[in-house]
């Protein structure tokens, strides 16, 4: 059946397309031959800040409006109207980019850890991986072409660096070496034959070629490290070291001298305006200017926050400045740094809690530094703060409608009766308490607790509070979480686990885990499930918290725990996130998506899944169990056919449907891929029952083109053509 649907493919498309769906035949057969199972993977998107929040190692412009900027995760992203908007293009891998250089509009190369070595010529739409000669555990530092054939690519490993060069566009290296110079982690060329690298880890160190790199030999060495070059021409150039040192050779390199400065961020890109102004950037959220030709460095302030780094920095030919570095900073001034524009966040404090009151409309709270309220109405595509003044961190959000809600944080609990627009404090403390958590069983009636054993109990509505001190509630309480009026639970620091079932008059100790567990959160699903996150586990009940069991949960602590049904999420530091869609019995851990750590978590009624944490991060999801219809009730009408359904519409931006007929149960796979035959996403790759399906495929961080789908069973398979029109 596929060499059927290839012969009337043919007939359509050119040889490249032709190309590809014998790349897919290929991949099918594979498929066939084997027993492979792998659980689906959502694919989280950035709401804060945007377009992504990882942080970028490397940034390159090849005219006024066209620039790339890569970094951790796999990010790369691409402009085409000067930095003020960015898209996030698919690299299809996992790992750090570290740096990135484009010889033209659509030529470009990005480079990583573990050799990671990709070209385009697509202008990012596509990647493909380049093989350096027998480097396996390198990091590629930086990358240099001086033009379409000719390139550089400088690797490290365990202090040793390495540099690679190829003549014919990545096709093939040849290795040379860098005279003992034992951490080299920049590359600056002149031309072809002369270029510099420097770097150096006990001591600043500069080598040299002036043959195309078949010879390097040392020419300066000091005690601080060389974090970036530039030459304004032949002879005179610079060198940002650590400390805000900066050197200036006017001969060609030969000897070099220590300029003025006042900065005091190691320097990581040092580029010049033109022959009188230059700028620095680096570790800190300051820069260092020069307005006489390099001989002195003034320090200056960004202006935009005191969290950022900006690891690398570009000049365009009409002199607006690029920078980027950590958390996704991206910056731009088109006055010599003046003033400088940053790209969208709504905020960068650590978002606490989330929660949404519809589908549409929820609530975001930072903690942990400087409070703040955020507010959606779009489903969390744009927020907007509902304070303009400083504000005490803030922890607890509950909320009744979408107009009546309350919040708690440090000394203080807040109420609003108009979704937000006023909040109105209802309790503030006289004994420096904190407020972690608040949950309403009705409308009056509502519970927040906090340090040291506190409970807070409100019958009006948030009028009045009477104060209690819960026995073993312990130093500090995080979760609160009642099934019903009179059952509740909270948890909190060094194992305090409790239950009251008479609305928090009393409560009782629950046997959660071994003494000294903090307990970050509880949630239960009915009167009988919960679960509670731990700094090391996830526990559950099936019998109203009477009896609890660790649940086989990957290594690692967990600050939130949410489940709808039997299909839940929990989520952690450094970015860790992992699924269950069996009541916990068994966890898929999520890719990575950030290392940003993950403190609030909401399951919307809508299936949709938000996570937030460090730096105002902000992801969400559709799981991909979510995003598949049964068309027919899930089996009840047995098709008589193995059918895979034209997509509609189609073309199609950026959503298309995508059905499906089985006629028996076992596994199915369907798959995207590009017109040279890569895989760009796995819609699913799991077991069904028989019947017809209906999967959506959103294409918006896809660029324009034809894209093919594939399914595949142990009985079936089959390949479809499709168009992204943007």
């Amino acid at each position: 059946m596929l060499y059927s649907k290839i012969t009337k493919i043919q007939k359509k498309e050119n040889k490249n397309q032709m190309k590809a769906i014998l790349s897919l035949i290929a991949l099918v057969l594979t498929f066939l031959s084997s027993n492979i199972y792998s659980q689906m993977n959502d694919n989280w998107e950035w709401m804060n800040p945007k377009p992504q929040g990882n942080t970028l190692n490397a940034i390159d412009f090849v005219n006024d409006n066209i620039g790339y900027s890569a970094g951790a995760y796999g990010t790369i992203l691409k402009t085409t109207d000067n930095g003020v908007t960015w898209t996030k293009l698919n690299s299809d891998i996992q790992g750090q980019f570290t740096s990135i250089d484009f010889v033209d509009a659509n030529t470009g190369y990005a480079g990583g850890n573990n050799q990671m070595l990709r070209k385009t010529t697509n202008g990012g739409q596509t990647w493909t991986s380049l093989q350096l000669p027998s480097a396996p555990d390198y990091n590629v530092m930086d990358i240099k072409f001086v033009n379409a054939n000719t390139g550089y690519v400088l690797g490290f490993f365990i202090m040793e660096s390495r540099i690679w060069k190829t003549t014919d566009g990545g096709l093939s290296w040849v290795t040379q070496t860098t005279d003992g110079a034992n951490y080299i982690n920049n590359l600056y060329f002149l031309d072809e034959m002369n270029g510099f690298g420097s770097g150096g880890s006990l001591g600043g160190q500069i080598i040299k070629t002036t043959n195309g790199g078949e010879n390097w030999h040392f020419v300066y060495q000091d005690n601080y490290q060389k974090q970036s070059m530039v030459f304004l021409n032949a002879m005179t150039g610079f060198a940002g070291c650590e400390e805000g040192r900066v050197y200036k050779t006017t001969d060609g390199g030969d000897t070099w001298n220590f300029a003025l400065s006042d900065a005091g961020i190691d320097m990581k890109s040092i580029k010049f305006m033109n022959a009188n102004t230059g700028f620095a950037f680096g570790t800190g959220s300051v820069y260092a200017k020069t307005t006489d030709g390099g001989n002195n460095w003034i320090e200056h302030a960004i202006g935009l926050g005191s969290i950022r780094q900006y690891y690398d920095a570009v000049i365009t030919p009409n002199g607006t400045i690029h920078a980027a570095g950590t958390y996704g900073a991206m910056i731009r001034s088109t006055d010599q740094g003046a003033s400088f524009i940053t790209a969208p966040f709504i905020t960068e404090h650590h978002i606490s809690n989330i929660k949404f009151v519809n589908n549409l409309t929820g609530y975001a709270v930072t903690g942990y530094d400087q409070g703040d309220i955020l507010k959606t109405t779009d489903a969390g595509n744009t927020w907007v703060s509902q304070v303009s003044t400083y504000t005490l961190s803030i922890y607890g959000i509950s909320f009744r409608n979408d107009q009546t809600g309350y919040l708690a944080g440090s000394l203080t609990l807040y109420k609003t009766v108009n979704g937000g627009t006023n909040w109105q404090q209802v309790y503030v403390s006289t004994t420096n308490e904190i407020f972690t958590d608040i949950f309403f069983t009705d409308d009056n009636t509502g519970y927040a607790i906090g340090t040291y054993g506190r409970q807070m109990k409100t019958t009006n509505a948030g009028a009045s509070w009477t104060p209690t001190t819960i026995s073993g509630g312990g130093t500090l309480l995080s979760s609160i979480f009642f099934t019903d009026a009179n059952t509740g639970y909270t948890v909190g620091d060094n194992n305090a686990a409790l239950k009251t079932t008479n609305a928090g008059v009393s409560w009782s100790a629950m046997s959660v885990a071994v003494p000294f567990e903090n307990l970050s959160d509880v949630f239960f699903t009915d009167v009988n499930n919960g679960y509670i996150s731990s700094n090391s586990h996830i526990f559950r009940t099936t019998d109203g918290g009477a009896s609890w069991f660790a649940l086989p949960t990957p290594a690692g602590g967990y600050a939130k725990v949410q489940f709808r049904g039997s299909f839940g999420y929990a989520i952690g530091g450094s970015g860790k996130i992992i699924k269950s869609t069996d009541a916990g019995a068994s966890w898929i851990v999520q890719p990575t998506v950030t290392d940003n750590g993950l403190s609030a978590l909401f399951f919307n009624t809508d299936n949709h899944v938000y996570a937030g944490g460090l730096l105002g991060t902000m992801i969400k999801t559709l799981p991909a169990e979510y995003n598949l219809t049964p068309v027919t009730g899930n089996g009840n009408i047995v098709p008589e056919n193995y059918s895979l359904y034209q997509n509609y519409p189609n073309p199609f931006n950026p959503n298309t449907k995508i059905k499906f007929s089985i006629t028996r149960a076992g596994m199915v796979n369907m798959s995207i891929y590009d017109v040279t035959g890569r895989k760009v996403e796995e819609l699913v790759n799991s077991s069904f029952n028989a019947g017809t399906y209906e999967l959506n495929w959103n294409a918006s961080k896809y660029s324009s083109g034809v894209y093919f789908y594939t399914i595949r069973t142990s009985e079936f398979s089959e390949t479809k053509r499709m168009v992204l029109v943007k």
